[in-house]
């Protein structure tokens, strides 16, 4: 450490170029300073404290602290909306081989944190368009991905899988073997000017006539047109199938991908109001079945949380309602009835500790909630026993 020291090399560089901690490096300079083997310009330490505060303290390019969105959050925002041209399984973070299953639990994980409506009334910024267009992709891409039809055509516009170790993939031909210098090996007991004939027309390439192309992307556009008539007037499958089929004729269309996902948008709101009015009369145990097929298309909206939180409390349902209870809080955290419900749901769970806090939260934020009210005089109860 002594050996740097020219009396040019600042004392930030030193921390940086010594090969030890930083924190090391100032104990150090410090106790030869003050033992009299350094002179330190005046200023200097505190410029080098300043520099670092202010470089620890600068939030990352495009975050803005003064929003209400946490600083991890808006980087999260930030990242994903930088990669929405990204393959639509990569999108969402499953395998291209996925199941339906798998792909629509990938995008209620990815809704429930980036759906518009969960920043409502909150100052975010520029931050609303980017989530609505993060909404909107994974909603595509979920959409896309669970119709067979138009998953079917988006995977075969996709790059091959790679070739299994030790073969290669001709075009439409049979494997052949790779030797371990990576070159193709022709078949044994064939002559060689008949395995090298095999050889090339494995490596031919085919393409589209472009008249064929025209054709294609003429019927596209039809069928999209129709589809844009059938959805003016809610014939929503109607619509749903035309636009797989101009998909089906042209899948590179960003287009159609989109006009599809905005329509089945459609079709899951008009499936969820059916839902709900279909679990009114229903058995308990049966509306909460319906409710929860109904927040798959709309995660983050309020009255269906609330109404399944209360139903999984009178299934004793307790792990569910804390799910859909913390999805109200963070949906309105200014609701001091979401709170107030949050503290019941912890109390059903024995958690008295957390119970309490949340209940705290609720009569900070309105005192005279009735529910903040209510479950203050069942804690007094339990606490009295």
């Amino acid at each position: 450490m002594l050996s740097r020291i020219d009396g040019q090399t600042s004392w930030n560089e030193l921390r940086n170029i010594g090969g030890i901690a930083a924190e090391e490096v100032d104990r150090y300079l410090e106790r030869w300073a003050k033992e009299g083997y350094l002179v330190v310009e005046v200023g200097e330490l505190a410029q080098t404290a300043a520099a670092d505060t202010a470089q620890a303290a600068a939030p990352p390019a495009g975050v803005d602290a003064s929003l209400d969105l946490s600083v991890e959050l808006q980087e999260r925002i930030l990242a994903f909306d930088g990669r929405l041209e990204q393959p639509y399984h990569a999108l969402l973070g499953v395998d291209r081989g996925s199941d339906t299953r798998e792909i629509k639990r990938a995008y209620f994980r990815l809704s429930k944190e980036f759906h518009p409506d969960r920043y409502f009334r909150r100052s975010i910024g520029d931050y609303g368009e980017r989530l609505d267009r993060i909404f909107k992709k994974i909603s595509e891409a979920y959409e896309l991905l669970s119709d067979p039809a138009t998953r079917a055509e988006i995977e075969r516009t996709l790059a091959p899988e790679p070739p299994s170790e030790g073969a290669y993939a001709g075009a439409g031909g049979p494997v052949e073997r790779i030797g371990p210098d990576r070159k193709p090996r022709p078949r044994r007991g064939e002559p060689v000017d008949v395995r090298m004939q095999h050889l090339m027309r494995l490596r031919q390439r085919f393409k589209v006539p472009q008249k064929l192309v025209v054709e294609r992307q003429f019927k596209a556009k039809q069928f999209f047109r129709s589809a844009l008539a059938a959805a003016h007037e809610k014939r929503w499958l109607e619509a749903a199938a035309s636009m797989r089929l101009a998909i089906a004729f042209d899948p590179t269309s960003s287009e159609y991908k989109a006009g599809f996902a905005g329509i089945q948008a459609d079709v899951h709101k008009v499936r969820a109001e059916a839902l709900i009015q279909q679990a009114d009369g229903s058995a308990q145990d049966e509306a909460l079945k319906l409710l929860e097929e109904a927040l798959n298309y709309r995660p983050c909206d309020v009255a269906l949380n609330q109404r399944a939180a209360s139903l999984c409390l009178d299934l004793n349902e307790n792990k569910k309602a804390h799910e859909y209870a913390e999805t109200l809080c963070e949906v309105e955290p200014e609701n001091a009835g979401h709170h107030a419900l949050m503290a019941r749901v912890l109390r059903r769970q024995g958690l008295r500790g957390k119970a309490a806090e949340a209940l705290d939260r609720g009569k900070n934020l309105d005192p005279d909630h009735p529910d903040v009210k209510a479950e203050l005089l069942q804690q007094r109860r339990r606490a009295s026993r």
